[in-house]
């Protein structure tokens, strides 16, 4: 049972970061720097409009922000704190929010 229980854990080890094969691979930017050129080049929505759109619509607040791409498509990844303390993982369309 052990030796089974280590090759599983050995299993996921392994394929932990292998992404299914898709036609859009998802790309998120690691620094702000890249993102903000890529964000006025593109005109997206910035991310104080974001924090807006948030606190409207979720009554939340950002707790953080990245900007992905998928494609020719832009979107942010958000991390929203909710009223109580609760975190929400949120997709948005980085030219015209909605949640996803």
């Amino acid at each position: 049972m052990l030796r089974i229980a280590t090759t599983l854990i050995a299993l996921v080890v392994a394929l932990d970061g292998v992404a299914p094969a898709t036609a859009e691979t998802n790309q998120c930017f690691k620094s702000w720097s890249e993102a903000a050129a890529v964000v006025r080049q593109e005109r997206l929505v910035a991310v104080e409009q974001l924090s807006q759109h948030a606190e409207a619509n979720l009554g939340g607040s950002i707790v953080k922000a990245t900007l992905c791409s998928a494609g020719q498509r832009y979107f942010y990844r958000l991390v929203v704190r909710l009223p109580g303390g609760l975190m929400r993982h949120i997709l948005l369309d980085a030219r015209q929010p909605s949640e996803r």
